[in-house]
């Protein structure tokens, strides 16, 4: 029994010639894959990055901050309407098409909104539209720089 036992932890001169060899070459290549960071660094390109810089430089002074970027905050998803989105919307002149098109208001919203108009008469600020049911906070703070009270010329239904 003892000799059997011992048959199955031992192991022949050449199984551990081989699980030697099979482990040298483990750590070998371990090695070498954890140094190669420390060997091989990528070559700088001044002119390259100076002019990228310069572009950058330009870009934002074609696109300031205040007027690209809060058009693609509001507007949705329809570029295929094409009629584009003012930057600046009459709450109390705006149809359902137009408030369905900013970004956070559903029908369902655009729909609350004209019957708020139909019932209570124009909007005389921007506040009132926390009076409608689930209209959250954050998406009256996005829309208050987009939305802007002002005379009634004809309101749509």
């Amino acid at each position: 029994m003892k000799k059997e036992a011992k048959s199955y932890i031992t192991f022949t001169r050449t199984e551990r010639f081989g699980l030697l060899g099979l482990l040298s070459l483990l750590a070998f290549l371990t090695i070498i894959r954890l140094s190669l960071p420390y060997f091989i660094h990528p070559k700088e390109d001044k002119q390259k990055n100076e002019a990228l810089m310069a572009a950058w430089e330009r870009f934002k002074e074609l696109h300031p901050e205040n007027s690209s970027r809060i058009k693609k905050d509001y507007q949705d998803a329809s570029d295929d309407n094409p009629n584009p989105l003012p930057d600046i919307i009459n709450l109390n002149n705006a149809d359902s098409t137009t408030l369905v098109r900013l970004k956070g208001i559903g029908p369902a919203t655009a729909h609350l909104i004209l019957e708020h108009r139909k019932n209570e008469g124009p909007f005389l600020t921007i506040d009132q539209l926390s009076e409608l049911r689930h209209f959250p906070d954050t998406l009256m703070i996005l829309l208050k720089q987009h939305l802007v009270i002002g005379p009634v010329d004809t309101i749509r239904n």
